[in-house]
């Protein structure tokens, strides 16, 4: 099924391409490009985090050879952050154990490089079909309603701030931030020396928020000397 007939009655599908090799990047965020698919590209995890920010991603296409983080680590993140994203693993590492710690990590598909573009285009057709009829399990972060939800039914409503700092910790490695880069990240009129301020009561009001929650008042701990981590999982409906 050709890669427009997928996504015709579900709305746009965005793609983000995780490559660090400029041309193949290129060519591929070309070539998936099309009437009714949006394709971006990025050349590393820090990147790829900073489209997610801008706006959510259906499916990933990423290299597992990246600069900074590995594209396993990165692609175990992301299936932990949003079990709804569709994760396609495109690299040259073509052993059975490579493959088998892809699918361990989170890939619905391994493939190898040189890409077979039509059967890449098959790949994303078919979970374009797919994903959005997945359900996360545990706790669930529903970013456009700004509420946090559990599998029991329970329900709480958030500020933007709080959902946006759950979001930024839910997505992060180890689900741990410096307290610097954390502000960094939540501010966007350039008062920053406030919000560092304030954030230890922004994050007290949170933690109470979530007291019905797994980790209760614990589920956002401080880490001395450097920041805070989130010790529940949570999943992201963007």
């Amino acid at each position: 099924m050709p890669l427009n007939d997928a996504v015709v009655d579900t709305g746009p599908l965005d793609i983000i391409v995780v490559e660090d090799h400029d041309l193949v990047r290129f060519e591929l965020v070309d070539f998936l490009t099309r009437p009714g698919v949006q394709v971006r590209g990025a050349d590393d995890g820090e990147v790829l985090e900073t489209l997610l920010r801008q706006r959510h991603a259906d499916i990933l296409v990423v290299d597992l050879n990246l600069p900074g983080e590995d594209g396993l680590s990165l692609c175990r993140r992301m299936r932990m952050a949003f079990p709804e994203m569709g994760l396609v693993m495109l690299t040259a590492r073509a052993m059975p154990s490579d493959k088998t710690a892809g699918y361990q990590n989170g890939a619905d598909v391994y493939l190898t490089k040189p890409a077979n573009v039509d059967e890449l285009e098959a790949v994303i057709a078919n979970l374009a079909r797919r994903i959005r009829r997945r359900v996360a399990n545990g706790l669930q972060l529903d970013l456009p309603r700004q509420q946090l939800s559990s599998t029991t039914g329970e329900t709480v409503t958030l500020t933007l701030l709080e959902s946006r700092l759950l979001y930024e910790l839910a997505l992060a490695p180890e689900r741990k931030l410096s307290t610097e880069l954390l502000v960094q990240r939540l501010d966007s009129r350039h008062e920053q020396p406030r919000l560092r301020d304030n954030l230890p009561v922004i994050i007290s009001r949170l933690r109470q928020k979530m007291a019905f929650t797994q980790g209760g008042l614990e589920a956002i701990k401080a880490v001395r000397g450097f920041g805070y981590q989130l010790t529940v999982a949570i999943t992201v409906r963007a």
